[in-house]
């Protein structure tokens, strides 16, 4: 099968969140059965980092941009692709490149599916969605019930498929690399590494992770890492000094290596506010580290409170404090949740469950005939 897989925010390989791991993990996943994919981008941010590796062609197009001519180019140009590389199905991802999957379908006839990865705002203009786009995939089933509700999707036309995690990527982790990654922020043989991994910013809880240790007893033996980059950054780097928690707290930037990141922690943090499906919570889980997270949007999909992890309230800064505070001194605690936390993950978010149901959906996708028009 030729895939067409249609990704139409700015390509970022080289710092790949959420949707771009999710991209790049179907690009192998779909390659490695034998599948052809064509992979068309928005322009690549400065040190994006190359196309994943194999795909028949990667093409640049100028999605993401208010100028009229530079909209009819982009147009243009993917109906050309569309007609050299002859796809038999198209994997958009978020709303734009919905549209753009859907107008080839009227064009040509090409089955797509959409993929959600973020809540949809349901604005004035966007409100009729549920009449345009013909079937969606949804990261979790937080995610499928919202579009559900905000745009009146017919329930079948919107399949909910986790994200998975290559376990290999884990496993492998020597105990001198973990070892190295603790030694260069200093940590303590005997403390305890609690770890915040993602782009610095409000919505991730940054803030209220602080003013939790604040309410730490001053003698807990733990070290805090908050692995990542963002604009606050320096207005929180203020802060832990102006809280007195300079010598608890190291700012380690943005890091590719995150699965010895996850070794050399102790417990993994994501005190969202906001969070479409939870995919380091089951990085941290793979790598057999007990999580601390909110409990709010797909995370209660992954974890189960005092089973596999911890859940606390958004916002809920006491809460989220003596969480920690259990998890720091209670190593059995630690090793009974990371146990089981294992376990689920390999049980329901390994990669080659994702590509199972992804493919599986390609073919009852190309089964509904399609007749195009003009």
């Amino acid at each position: 099968m030729t895939i067409l897989l249609l990704f139409t925010h700015r390509w970022r390989a080289g710092q790949a969140g959420g949707a771009e791991t999710h991209v790049i993990n179907l690009i192998r996943g779909m390659s490695r059965r034998g599948h052809q994919v064509v992979f068309v981008t928005g322009a690549a941010v400065p040190a994006a980092g190359a196309s994943p590796e194999p795909v028949a062609a990667h093409y640049q197009l100028p999605f993401q941009t208010l100028d009229p001519r530079d909209k009819f180019k982009a147009w243009s140009q993917l109906e050309e692709i569309v007609l050299r590389h002859a796809p038999q199905l198209i994997h958009a991802h978020h709303r734009t490149g919905g549209y753009y999957a859907e107008w080839m379908c009227r064009r040509h006839g090409i089955p797509y599916v959409v993929t959600v990865h973020d809540p949809w705002l349901s604005a004035p203009l966007k409100r009729f969605h549920g009449k345009m786009f013909r079937r969606l995939i949804a990261v979790s089933e937080f995610i499928r019930q919202g579009v559900i509700r905000r745009f009146h999707f017919p329930p079948e036309a919107v399949k909910t498929i986790h994200n998975g995690v290559d376990p290999a990527r884990f496993a492998g982790v020597v105990p001198e690399d973990a070892l190295r990654f603790r030694n260069q922020y200093g940590v303590r043989p005997d403390e305890v590494v609690l770890s915040l991994v993602g782009r610095i910013s409000r919505i991730k809880g940054h803030y209220d992770l602080i003013d939790a240790l604040r309410l730490l007893p001053r003698d807990l033996n733990y070290q805090c890492l908050i692995v990542g980059e963002g604009k606050p950054r320096k207005h929180l780097e203020n802060l832990v000094a102006a809280s007195g928690l300079r010598e608890r707290v190291t700012f380690c930037g943005y890091r590719p290596d995150i699965p010895v990141v996850m070794a050399g922690s102790d417990v993994v943090l994501l005190p969202s506010y906001r969070e479409p499906f939870g995919l380091t919570l089951v990085e941290a889980m793979l790598s057999h580290k007990p999580v601390i997270a909110s409990d709010m949007g797909g995370i209660p999909e992954i974890v189960t409170h005092n089973r596999d992890g911890l859940l606390v309230e958004p916002g809920n800064v006491t809460g989220l404090a003596q969480s920690i505070g259990e998890m720091v001194s209670d190593q059995q605690l630690r090793l009974r949740l990371s146990t089981a936390g294992y376990q689920t993950a390999c049980n329901r978010f390994l990669l080659p469950t994702q590509i199972d149901a992804t493919e599986a959906h390609y073919h009852e996708t190309m089964g509904n005939a399609i007749v195009p028009f003009g």
